[in-house]
């Protein structure tokens, strides 16, 4: 029997490695946004009230439930702050492989912080343990809604463009403050 055409293993376009990256960035944004932390978005997904009730609700899967509508939150907020065909961290290329790709892994594999990240500098801090440092970026513009247009450096040749792209947009958040933020995109 031959084998359908046009099937790619996800495991080539994002390897594994680079997959649970890019998902721990956005959950560590997602957290940071939460209301019980830096309130960028109104968002309670972690929030101890959030978690009493999708215990409650979802007995079998509440961490599964928090971090699904915290992604979802997230994603919403986004998609009001970037032009339409914006990249962003979630939306790391043009053909939405990112979405389809990350669509199938464990989100509860992902280690986010259970405490809420409070400051600046809180948040620095998780990016430097999840990152290798700080990602280059030049600002273009600030739009409206706390969209941050950026332009993002090339990739070296050994690391995977959505990885990249995905640690540089994460590092740029840092240009927000505690009630508001910045949303950051890129239109290259």
């Amino acid at each position: 029997m031959q084998e359908p055409t046009g099937l790619v293993d996800p495991q080539t376009l994002l390897p594994r490695d680079d997959a649970v990256a890019i998902l721990g960035l956005r959950l560590l944004i997602a957290r940071a946004a939460n209301v019980d932390s830096l309130h960028w978005w109104e968002d309670n997904a972690f929030s101890e009230p959030a978690q009493f009730i999708f215990n409650r609700t979802f007995p079998g899967v509440p961490t599964l439930a928090a971090r699904n509508l915290a992604l979802r939150a997230a994603v919403a907020r986004h998609l009001d702050a970037c032009p339409p065909d914006a990249l962003h961290l979630y939306h790391l290329d043009f053909d939405n492989l990112d979405r389809l790709v990350l669509e199938f892994w464990q989100l509860t594999e992902i280690v986010v912080p259970v405490e809420p990240i409070k400051t600046m500098e809180a948040l620095r801090q998780h990016l430097l343990h999840l990152t290798a440092g700080p990602m280059p970026y030049e600002v273009v513009r600030t739009g409206a809604n706390g969209g941050l247009q950026i332009r993002l450096p090339e990739p070296p040749k050994d690391v995977n463009p959505l990885h990249h792209r995905a640690v540089a947009f994460a590092w740029a958040f840092l240009e927000g403050q505690p009630g508001q933020p910045v949303i950051p995109y890129s239109l290259e």
